[in-house]
């Protein structure tokens, strides 16, 4: 095929031919059904959000593609390069190029900031985008659901002056780091991010009471935004003030937090219930302890309640505390943007964090070579994510933890490690001592007296032995032997010690726990009769 390729604007006249574009390339089983929609399909006609293009090859409509505006807010100057689609008849004739070509020269024009998510079925997308220069910056491991849960390549490229107004130095957690790196690589910016190792996150406040908004809370809310600039933490292409009517129109809901009938902050998300999946606009917040509350307080709801898979916010990659928060709830860096909003008069790069609340399986994805070292990238932190969170829930339930904070948990997971031991291994030996404290993740042990002659114990996962070692170099009273295959988190004391001289509090806090243990334990030998 060498017919000419024709880029315009859509009309209200093309709506039949685009529409039945649309179910070529998706098919009568196409989750999202307002793209079969007339209605939807004019608005979008008119809508200054949105720019609507078509290919004609001969007169015949033969593909289509857009760039939606509101992927940050008006003032961000971002775009997304959306559905491209081309009739199948036509793939090999220049459509899907000719198209981004069109989009690109708009761009250059109107955007700092382009980007586009490309499917993963195939890489059909990937390679387009890549020809046409954007490079990757994330992967979102299953965003979307279509026949089943599809991944993203997050893939982008900057315009006008996007590299000279970029705010330089952004603080980020160690999680982030490498991710921050290849994107500010693939994009051509200065590697100039700084990793922060002792971002504490923000307290998860306790006592508030937790609503939906309504009406009536808008006003205590607004007052509340005012202030909100001076701390914008939290992106997205929506925001409380554009009022209840929009906001509902896009199917965003807002968590209202109160302390003593008093309104003390928000956070606001659009859920889709198709996808099942929520997207984070804003967190609005009085205090750090009420932004802690409310983010651990939508990660329950957006589980238990509305019922999502996959969880995604953008946060600023200067500010260290939110990062960490998440990445204690369970949250992993998934994409770097940099110079990505705009702030008074620069730049600011972006992290976007995401939450999976189904099994990873992203295997399968079909990657670019390209795409293919980003996604390595975050599979890895995905990989890490839920060895630790495993360690976090066996942490948690350990008595000598008993009180501890969120925050505080994951410190003393992140020291830990796991180790497997077969049926028979001495763990710990009478009369020696070690440095080791263990926590039993799955199988048990058995528990012997000082000669070996008799078993006085056998303690299963969710037990623990060796938390002498936190505190002394006294040896041991019993032999601890595995009954069966075990895994077993493991603490060093010099690392505890090390903790526990930056955080003073969290120290005393498990001394005192061990002491109770360690009196209980004593009470009920003496209580055995010889």
């Amino acid at each position: 095929m060498s017919a000419t390729v024709q880029v315009r604007h859509v009309t209200e006249d093309d709506l039949p031919a685009v529409r039945d574009l649309f179910y070529r390339s998706y098919g009568e089983e196409y989750p999202y059904k307002e793209f079969y929609s007339d209605e939807w399909l004019k608005r979008s006609i008119y809508r200054d959000s949105y720019l609507f293009l078509l290919a004609e090859i001969d007169g015949r409509v033969v593909g289509t593609a857009s760039v939606y505006f509101e992927v940050g807010a008006y003032s961000d100057l971002c775009g997304e390069f959306g559905r491209l689609a081309v009739d199948p008849n036509f793939r090999d004739a220049g459509v899907g190029s000719a198209l981004m070509q069109a989009r690109l020269d708009f761009a250059t024009k109107r955007l700092h900031f382009g980007l586009s998510e490309c499917r993963t079925a195939h890489d059909y997308a990937q390679r387009i985008s890549e020809k046409f220069g954007l490079r990757p910056i994330g992967f979102l491991p299953q965003k979307v659901l279509l026949d089943n849960r599809e991944s993203l390549v997050m893939m982008a490229k900057t315009f006008g002056p996007a590299h000279d107004l970029r705010s330089n130095n952004p603080r980020v957690i160690p999680e982030a780091f490498s991710l921050g790196q290849m994107a500010l690589r693939n994009l051509g910016f200065h590697n100039d991010i700084i990793a922060v190792e002792d971002a504490d996150g923000y307290p998860i406040g306790e006592g508030f009471q937790v609503e939906e908004l309504s009406e009536t809370l808008l006003p205590y809310l607004l007052r509340i935004e005012r202030g909100r600039l001076s701390r914008r933490h939290v992106f997205g292409n929506l925001q409380l003030s554009y009022g209840l009517f929009m906001l509902e129109s896009r199917n965003s809901r807002y968590l209202v937090a109160r302390e003593d009938d008093r309104i003390v902050g928000a956070i606001g998300f659009t859920l889709d219930t198709i996808g099942r999946s929520i997207k984070v606009l804003e967190l609005i917040d009085l205090r750090d302890d009420v932004a802690g509350f409310l983010l651990k307080e939508l990660d329950q709801w957006a589980k238990n309640v509305y019922g999502a898979e996959y969880l995604e916010i953008t946060v600023s990659a200067y500010w260290p505390d939110i990062q960490r928060t998440l990445s204690n709830l369970g949250f992993v860096p998934v994409a770097y943007c940099p110079s990505f909003v705009f702030h008074e008069v620069e730049r600011l790069d972006t992290i976007k964090m995401a939450k999976l609340y189904v099994p990873l399986d992203i295997d399968w994805a079909v990657l670019t070579e390209q795409s293919r070292e980003i996604f390595d990238l975050v599979r890895a932190g995905f990989e890490e994510k839920r060895l630790g969170i495993s360690v976090n829930e066996t942490t948690r339930q350990m008595a000598i933890f008993t009180g501890l904070e969120e925050g505080e948990l994951a410190k003393i997971a992140g020291l830990c490690s796991v180790t497997e031991f077969p049926p028979g291994s001495v763990v710990l030996r009478a009369g020696q001592t070690s440095n080791i404290f263990y926590m039993i993740m799955e199988g048990s042990i058995d528990i012997l007296s000082e000669d070996n002659s008799r078993t006085l114990a056998r303690i299963h996962a969710g037990d623990f032995l060796g938390e002498i070692s936190l505190v002394s170099q006294q040896p041991h009273v019993a032999t601890a032997v595995t009954h069966t295959t075990c895994k077993l988190v493991a603490l060093q004391r010099d690392d505890f010690e090390k903790l526990c001289n930056r955080y003073p509090r969290l120290g005393l806090k498990v001394m005192r726990n061990i002491a109770i243990n360690m009196g209980h334990k004593l009470h009920l030998r003496n209580q055995v009769v010889p």
